[in-house]
């Protein structure tokens, strides 16, 4: 990081490059009548694991840890054709799925790798596991060589030069989704500024529905929604910006950036362009309000088009169609974070380590890993495997990708756990209805400074 100027434009340039020749190429398919996923290649990818030669029928229970597999249709199709591919290997073997849903997950691994107790398929985000030593190195996998450019620099499924987990799909850090019939009814745009999007709220609101949902009972959603912004309100002027906080040239606790984004939070949560059950409802309940038509827009993460058409069919509410549009600052510039929202690895400890490395493996199928990067919204990461979409709005969003400025990091990836966590309890503090105090800041750069030796750089 050290010639960080140069160095990470030219990742960046590559990134973005690769990131939208993978999503043009995984989109080209989506004019086709039914919106199916393209049926695995002659050549089958990723059958070095699956010939007959591997198949072991050594009888054992294999533990698969994750914090997303929840009920969702895509989420439970993964799991089945997973278990399903993993028998032809070891008929005799069980998966068993250890899913905490929710980021008390991360406590949960963080302790059993402690306590030698992990999982042995662990699914995981950042970079700690791979530093600490707690993931196997990957490197000579056969599904690395397939790995697109821009999956080659996820950082958070590479350290020091070694891949130690697939990234599971690259994707967007998260946006803002918006109704369209609700818009056309309003003749509302999507908006550019911070300032077009009060005035799209206040329009909003004026007609009786709610501008924002928010299900801020779930942290994390206050977490990506807060990162987001960072990432437009710092990193768009200012590609050091990241490099600056670490380094100590920006404080947290007076940051132009990082106050706009508080204060802006303050004014809409003024002007009740949030519902007012923002703090006590979750995730789910907000994409329920969103499916129903309540609310205007939510902000969320590319899962947003297949999740709401779920709620929709669950919930027997009229369909409609969705809008993207990016977080922006007060000027309209804007960037697009881009990186692996999961990453699977294998235990360095586990006992099943080639067994592990066996599922791992099995994942990089075209049948088993394109339906979740379809569900989930995210890029392929394998150049062999081709995804089509079912939601226009994902045609939408190539075209951002092409227009915007594309980064792989956050503001997290240079601060420690505890600053980042500072910040999402103070713009927790401003929703619940408590106006700003810069002074809240504080604990954030205390926490900084205090463990800034956490921090592994991307």
């Amino acid at each position: 990081m050290k010639k960080e100027g140069t160095a990470v434009k030219a990742r960046w340039k590559l990134l973005t490059t690769a990131a939208v020749l993978a999503l043009s190429t995984a989109l080209a398919g989506c004019g086709g009548s039914n919106g199916q996923d393209a049926a695995p290649s002659a050549s089958g990818n990723g059958q070095q694991q699956t010939k007959a030669q591997d198949t072991n029928d050594k009888n054992f229970t294999i533990r698969v840890g994750a914090w997303f597999l929840d009920d969702r249709p895509h989420m439970q199709v993964f799991k089945k054709a997973v278990e399903e591919k993993y028998k032809t290997l070891y008929p005799n073997a069980q998966i068993q799925w250890d899913v905490v849903l929710g980021s008390t997950y991360f406590d949960k691994l963080r302790a059993q790798f402690a306590s030698d107790s992990a999982p042995d398929v662990v699914f995981y985000q950042g970079q700690e596991f791979a530093k600490s030593g707690n993931l196997e190195d990957l490197s000579d996998e056969p599904w690395v060589s397939r790995l697109t450019d821009g999956a080659k620099m996820d950082v958070q499924s590479h350290y020091n030069g070694n891949t130690y987990a697939l990234p599971m799909g690259m994707a967007i850090g998260g946006g803002v989704w918006y109704n369209k019939k609700i818009f056309a009814d309003l003749d509302l745009q999507p908006p550019k500024t911070i300032d077009d999007w009060m005035q799209v709220n206040e329009k909003v609101k004026a007609a009786g529905k709610v501008p924002v949902t928010l299900g801020f009972k779930d942290s994390w959603t206050a977490s990506m929604f807060l990162s987001q912004w960072f990432v437009s309100m710092g990193f768009s002027t200012d590609p050091q910006y990241g490099m600056k906080v670490y380094n100590g040239e920006i404080k947290l606790a007076d940051d132009p950036a990082i106050r706009n984004v508080m204060e802006t939070f303050e004014k809409m949560k003024k002007q009740e362009h949030f519902n007012k059950n923002a703090l006590s409802i979750d995730w789910p309940q907000s994409g329920q309000m969103f499916a129903s038509g309540d609310a205007a827009m939510i902000m969320q993460g590319a899962w947003m088009p297949g999740t709401n058409a779920d709620n929709i069919q669950k919930g027997g509410f009229e369909p409609f169609d969705i809008g993207f549009f990016p977080l922006m600052d007060d000027k309209g510039n804007v960037s697009i974070q881009l990186s692996s929202n999961e990453a699977v690895g294998v235990n360095a400890k586990s006992k099943l380590k080639k067994e592990a490395k066996d599922l791992v493996n099995l994942i990089t199928n075209q049948e088993i890993i394109a339906p979740f990067n379809k569900g989930e919204g995210s890029l392929a990461v394998l150049s062999d495997v081709t995804v089509q979409y079912d939601y226009p709005v994902l045609d939408e969003l190539v075209d951002l990708v092409n227009k915007s400025n594309v980064i792989p990091y956050r503001l997290q990836n240079f601060i420690p756990a505890s600053a980042h966590t500072s910040l999402v309890e103070a713009v927790t503090k401003v929703v619940s209805g408590v106006k700003f105090d810069p002074k809240d800041l504080e604990a954030a750069q205390d926490n900084f400074e205090k463990d800034k030796a956490t921090v592994i750089l991307p």
